[in-house]
């Protein structure tokens, strides 16, 4: 036989006999490390390397890790409440919506990019505390282990692993899988909860003569393209009160015609209130159909004209959010329904702005005091609430039960089990590693030769799980890919500028007329359908990331462990006595752990900022909500349309955090172990146990300093390697093992 680095293995002439000193075992049971202090040191008063500390005790260990996760799920439970009581308290509930703070819609805007940043913390928090309990609660206990090794199968411990399902307790597997499911709707819905009602008006641009402003005057109708005979207006009503123009009766057009001239006379007498903006400004001002904080603007033209002071004019008719800034761009006879309008293009020469050919010397805009809010959706929250309630009792549940369990959750958990009671399954196969270790099984009769050529990092996941990741990375990219690419297109036909200031000028995460997933009136229909449409990337990215933390975890969890063949330490145990050391607080050792929360924060909050839910209030131009009325008399509500908008620059922010991880996992995997180092074992139960069989054991050896290398040898001059005490190491019983040497 030989192993996947090509070394041939050797066929042992008689069974090794181990050493005597072995106690037999009493029985499949996982130690309680941390118990063993507590019991000595009441009784016995044993030395300091079996002590407890205090932080031990009580702050350190996988425990502490659980209880802070599920202060953190408790703590978002309350945030959630507390939005739903102090927004019922204040604003109310409405039509199933509700409102957490309004105010000036600039300062709103504001706010909702800190809410939503506040919201991908708090969910991060609780995802990543909902896998560390799913990990811990999925790892086995010894009794689990040993049924699997006796049936030539593995376990995996110290990390999440759903293959782990059918060979533990079906209560937990079954905690597992619920704390699994909960998860999903916090991913559809979580980021949509709370959202931004913004306020954006209709209102009239009117290329004005400068004496319009003092009284010149003027005249709205003209000949109708089909009829020269008859006249019509060049915009909307003001008010939704006439219905449809085509039913309008001739008292009823007559009406429609008083009331646009009293509405520019209007404007005609109360413009020296209005604010002044420069071409460039008024560019800026404009330039987006979502208008808020302004209504009507006044275009003055110095163009002379003795009969009409009003030159060109329009409104915008916004239903579901059509494009209605092609007025700015206007030239000659086009008009907005074959116009493609890139506003920013005339920023650079404002002072040459035309519009409709007439020049532009500057604007008068209409100020209003918009409100905008940040609202939630009461059955979205209901269902937050509902699983988030969910999490928090089974994590409790878990917390009550982790004792009784006698689960091991870490490597050296497993380690301290192996060297306290020994696994004969596993004996004669101390090089076993995690890739190979069922042919190690089938060959426990022959010795192998070690080999220390260094490894990657690579090697601690399986060859399935890296295919699954990088799979799921390139559906992922490609998805990304092709919505990219139709969204930019777009975004490029409307005449926006693709260079990375054009598309910062759209806003990060901000609503943009010409970034829209939907258009037209279909668009505003079902808010839950649009939080879900936004959110549906969550899902791939929590996909995404909870292979990724298994994958670094298990790759960090192995390189701890080839320590052991160049320095003494503790093993890293669920709770620690004496010098052990406690599992590592995220996953991962802590500098790391916090970066990798940190890049798991930020592409959750780029990837919702990248497509987001949006709900619009719509004013029309007396700045009361739109409603239209059809010639029966329906009323139709067009004052709310939700939709999805999308942001190109953070969908380019989010493109470069998602390579930055998956460049980190590529990083990670070609890292090699030094020269020298033992065999790759990972999270596997049997790999792990094969190097846990001193020929000489110390029954204090797992609070003890240790070291990995040959710990003695057989009659026929084959070799042994195991986990060993520093004693033995450095009394010259245990040393590193020789290239080609033969060890079994």
């Amino acid at each position: 036989m030989s192993d996947q680095y090509g070394s041939q293995w050797i066929p042992m002439q008689s069974p090794p006999q181990y050493s005597s000193q072995y106690p037999p075992s009493p029985g499949p049971q996982k130690p309680t490390l941390g118990k063993y202090a507590e019991i000595a040191v009441d009784e016995n008063g044993v030395p300091p390397y079996r002590a407890q500390t205090f932080k031990q005790k009580y702050f350190g260990g996988v425990k502490r890790t659980l209880r802070a996760f599920a202060a953190v799920a408790c703590i978002v439970l309350i945030v959630n409440l507390s939005w739903l009581f102090y927004a019922r308290s204040h604003y109310g509930i409405t039509d199933g919506f509700g409102t957490i703070q309004q105010g000036e819609c600039s300062e709103v805007k504001h706010l909702s990019t800190w809410y939503h940043l506040l919201i991908n913390i708090l969910s991060t928090l609780l995802l990543t505390g909902s896998n560390a309990f799913m990990a811990a609660y999925s790892c086995p206990s010894r009794q689990e282990v040993d049924k699997a090794h006796q049936k030539g199968r593995f376990l995996h411990v110290g990390g999440l692993s759903f293959g782990n399902l059918r060979g533990i307790a079906k209560r937990k597997g079954l905690v597992v899988l619920v704390l699994a499911i909960s998860s999903v709707p916090f991913h559809l819905l979580y980021n949509s909860l709370v959202f931004t009602s913004l306020a954006t008006n209709q209102y009239y641009w009117s290329v004005v003569t400068e004496d319009f402003l003092t009284g010149a005057p003027f005249n709205l109708t003209g000949p109708w393209q089909y009829n020269d005979t008859e006249v019509y207006f060049t915009a909307t009503p003001p008010n939704t009160s006439f219905g449809d123009l085509f039913y309008l009766d001739i008292a009823g057009y007559m009406r429609l015609e008083q009331t646009m001239d009293d509405y520019w006379t209007d404007m005609q007498q109360n413009s020296s209130s209005w604010e002044r903006l420069e071409n460039k400004d008024c560019i800026k001002q404009y330039e987006n159909a979502f208008i808020s904080g302004r209504r009507n603007v006044l275009l003055i033209s110095s163009t002379k004209n003795d009969t009409n002071s009003v030159l060109k004019y329009g409104s915008t008719d916004i239903e579901s959010a059509m494009d209605e800034n092609w007025w700015i761009c206007s030239k000659g006879g086009q008009d907005g329904g074959f116009l493609t309008c890139n506003p920013d293009k005339f920023i650079s020469t404002a002072s040459n702005w035309t519009v409709f050919d007439y020049p532009i010397e500057y604007c008068l805009s209409q100020p209003t005091n918009d409100i905008c809010s940040v609202n939630f959706s009461m059955t979205i929250m209901i269902v937050v609430l509902t699983f988030n309630a969910l999490k928090v009792v089974l994590m409790l549940w878990v917390l009550f039960r982790f004792d009784a369990e006698k689960i091991l959750t870490s490597v050296g958990d497993a380690a301290a089990s192996f060297l306290t009671y020994e696994d004969p399954t596993t004996m004669q196969m101390c090089l076993a590693d995690k890739r190979d270790i069922r042919k190690h099984w089938q060959g426990r009769g022959f010795a192998r030769p070690f080999n220390n050529r260094p490894r990657r990092w690579g090697l601690a996941v399986s060859r399935k799980r890296w295919a699954s990741f990088f799979c799921l990375m390139i559906l992922s990219f490609c998805i990304v890919l092709f919505f990219g690419v139709w969204g930019f297109v777009h975004v490029k036909n409307q005449g926006i500028d693709l260079t990375p200031s054009g598309l910062w000028t759209m806003g990060f995460g901000a609503l943009n007329q010409n970034a829209l997933v939907i258009y037209g009136a279909e668009a505003g229909s079902n808010p839950i359908l649009m939080a879900i449409i936004a959110n549906i990337p969550q899902i791939f990215l929590a996909a995404v990331y909870l292979m990724y933390m298994g994958i670094m975890s298990s790759m960090f969890l192995a390189q701890d462990w080839s320590r052991f063949a160049f320095k003494a330490q503790t093993l890293m145990v669920s709770t620690p006595s004496g010098k052990q050391r406690g599992t590592w607080l995220l996953g991962a050792p802590l500098s790391w752990g916090i970066a990798l929360l940190a890049l798991q924060t930020l592409l959750h909050w780029f990837v919702s900022q990248s497509l987001f839910m949006v709900q619009t209030n719509v004013y029309d131009k007396d700045g009361k909500p739109l409603v239209f009325f059809s010639d029966g008399g329906a009323n139709l509500d067009f004052s709310k349309f939700s939709n999805c908008g999308y942001s190109p620059i953070a969908i380019i922010f989010s493109i470069v955090a998602a390579g930055i991880l998956l460049l980190s996992a590529i990083v990670f995997m070609l890292r090699k172990f030094p020269v020298g180092a033992p065999p790759v074992v990972s999270t596997c139960s049997a790999a792990i146990s094969a190097a846990c069989h001193p020929m000489v054991r110390d029954e204090d050896m797992i609070f003890k300093k240790l070291r990995w290398g040959v710990s003695g040898g057989f009659p026929n001059g084959i070799g042994h390697c195991s986990l060993v005490t520093t004693e033995a190491w450095d009394s010259g019983r245990a040393y590193a093992p020789a290239p080609g040497h033969t060890f079994a």
